[in-house]
């Protein structure tokens, strides 16, 4: 019997791979991207190839293990911006003083950490199977750019897939006196909360309404999800310093 190479290829990735923490050497395969740290020398060697190019890093450390988890989704192709527009593809009309939960989606973007101590984890690469564009909320003289998803709108927990897209629980909240009607939401990168199980990528977060034309939103922990894990917060990992976690949407609903 003759095994070729694309045989071996396959049987060399077959272990099912799920968000959380691997061992070195780790070899794993995702939707057609192949991920693999492995030892060279003293030191270990990290790749990337397959469906969404590749790339190659040199890790000066022997040993270390590998956290894959989803990271804020305002990174990929660049990080020009931490916000998060997400368009609906419904518009909503709410009652005066009501407030609605609704699901809506968002892009994934997969993480790739190592660590450099027992609980310190760097972030070494970032990948989406989602595709990435920008948009600008605003005017053209002092609108925000955003990245830019569209979504309809659930009444209930959607189906995603753990790979390419999770949801957001939004809690609307008309503050007004007035029906208003949200056609969008607008997220601060710096503070998003996200938690993951083997099928499921969430967010929880408000969208309080005080004006017709001013909203503010904020990301809130979702307490009683216990089969959930917290993913690392790309942010606070990189030391980044949090300036604030609220989004005010001050240019329309």
């Amino acid at each position: 019997m003759v095994i070729n190479d694309e045989i071996l290829l396959l049987y060399y990735f077959t272990e099912i791979i799920m968000f959380g923490l691997y061992g070195s050497p780790v070899n794993m395969e995702i939707e057609g991207v192949f991920l693999s740290m492995e030892t060279h020398n003293d030191s270990l060697i990290y790749r990337r190839w397959g469906s969404l190019g590749s790339t190659e890093k040199l890790l000066l450390q022997e040993s270390c293990s590998i956290l894959l988890n989803p990271v804020e989704p305002v990174n990929m192709p660049k990080r020009l911006t931490h916000f998060l527009l997400v368009n609906f593809k419904k518009t909503l009309i709410l009652e005066p003083g009501a407030s609605k939960n609704v699901y809506i989606t968002f892009p994934l973007e997969i993480g790739v950490f190592v660590s450099h101590g027992k609980e310190d984890f760097e972030i070494i690469d970032i990948f989406s199977f989602s595709r990435l564009k920008y948009t600008l909320y605003g005017a053209p003289s002092n609108g925000i750019i955003c990245k830019y998803w569209e979504s309809d709108v659930f009444l209930s927990p959607p189906d995603t897939d753990p790979w390419y897209t999770g949801y957001i629980e939004l809690k609307i909240v008309n503050d007004t006196e007035h029906l208003v009607e949200v056609s969008k939401s607008l997220f601060n990168a710096y503070g998003m909360k996200i938690y993951y199980e083997e099928k499921k990528v969430v967010m929880k977060a408000v969208m309080k309404i005080p004006s017709r034309k001013l909203a503010e939103t904020e990301f809130i922990h979702c307490p009683g999800k216990a089969r959930f894990k917290k993913a690392t917060e790309l942010y606070v990992s990189s030391k980044l310093r949090v300036i604030g976690s609220r989004c005010i949407m001050e240019y329309g609903l």
